[in-house]
């Protein structure tokens, strides 16, 4: 019986030798090198380490069902050209497999890639490079697979680029939303929780996909606009406010002296400026007009905030010593009024004439 199975020693050797290490690999050397990288803290390590796992081992299985078939006493199975392009494609797609993998890490090697390559690090932005990624690795995958078989792969692309244009007169539509997509990644005009208004749509970012941005507006609805509309109308960016305008008028009333007037508008003036939520160099009191009813003076400055709640609670901290500063001047604000001068005094009835008249009845 020895002697029978003495010839496959060489190929049972290698195929348990190569099992054996896909065993090391898969239950020793893979901890080891999550421990190594957990000390070292290397960057992304962990996400490299997940995404070529089961490529590395299905390559080493491949690996030892080929090891074991070219040691085999069987002269047919050595010669056989197709074991070897098994065994080169297996690794090819092992390969692209592992890239596949770390194409899909949008939190971990994509953002480090669009960092290094001056694009802001948005998962939004990096979803889409990573969707872009995977469709040129699973190209490129299949582009080598096909020359490892000896398969001409020029009619493929001849009929590929013949078939693009049909696709892309169908789907014209969908591709400008790709390339506005790809504008909104270059321009770089908001990212995902940034306060914007574009299309007449007013609202906090949420996602950016290839097809469209979805917008969260204030009353809570979501709204999904197109890419290409994006691409092609204004988009203002509140977010990315450095200062917010305070712009309000205050009505005195008429009552209010020239003295008390000018004390106002210099206590007002000398407040703002020396209030260190407030650009001093920007401060703009005045006396500007006599109303209908009130004597207005006109308030103008620049908070130091884009943060629309920060900002509000500004404005109330200015508002609340306005009010202080009136009170303390001796003046009020003014209500809406108006004064009604006849030239001619109304004329008065008689006494007799305003009694009501009775009239007797006979039964």
């Amino acid at each position: 019986m020895l002697v029978t199975i003495q010839p496959w020693y060489p190929s049972i050797s290698a195929f348990c030798f190569f099992t054996l290490l896909r065993y090391i690999y898969k239950h020793f050397l893979l901890k080891l090198l999550h421990r190594i990288n957990n000390i070292i803290s290397f960057k992304n390590g962990e996400d490299l380490l997940n995404a070529f796992e089961h490529p590395i081992n299905v390559v080493l299985f491949v690996i030892a069902f080929y090891s074991a078939i070219n040691l085999a006493p069987i002269a047919s199975l050595n010669n056989l050209q197709i074991v070897d392009r098994i065994l080169r494609s297996t690794i090819v797609l092992s390969f692209f497999w592992g890239c596949y993998n770390v194409s899909d890490t949008t939190h971990g090697i994509m953002l480090d890639v669009l960092e290094k390559a001056g694009i802001r690090s948005e998962e939004s932005l990096s979803n889409i490079f990573s969707t872009v990624l995977r469709l040129i690795i699973v190209v490129l995958c299949f582009v080598t697979v096909a020359r490892e078989w000896n398969y001409d792969i020029s009619g493929f692309i001849a009929s590929l680029s013949i078939g693009s244009v049909a696709v892309a007169f169908a789907a014209k539509d969908a591709l400008a939303n790709v390339f506005g997509s790809l504008i909104i990644i270059l321009d770089k005009p908001f990212k995902n929780g940034d306060w914007i208004m574009a299309n007449g749509i007013e609202g906090v970012v949420e996602k950016v996909s290839f097809r469209s941005t979805c917008i969260r507006t204030f009353p809570q609805e979501l709204v999904y606009i197109p890419n290409s509309l994006l691409s092609n109308t204004p988009i203002t960016n509140f977010t990315l406010r450095e200062k917010r305008r305070v712009d309000f008028t205050l009505g005195l009333t008429y009552g209010t002296t020239a003295e008390q007037m000018e004390n106002v508008v210099d206590e007002i003036k000398n407040y703002l400026q020396n209030n260190p939520k407030i650009y001093g160099d920007n401060v703009r009191v005045h006396f500007v007009a006599y109303n209908e009813s009130s004597l207005d003076v006109r308030v103008t400055c620049y908070a130091r905030t884009g943060d629309h709640g920060e900002y509000l609670n500004i404005l109330q901290e200015i508002n609340l010593q306005m009010m202080k500063l009136l009170e303390e001047a001796g003046v009020s604000c003014a209500f809406p009024s108006r004064s009604v001068y006849l030239e001619t005094p109304p004329v008065e009835e008689p006494e007799q004439q305003k009694q009501p008249q009775t009239a007797n009845k006979e039964v």
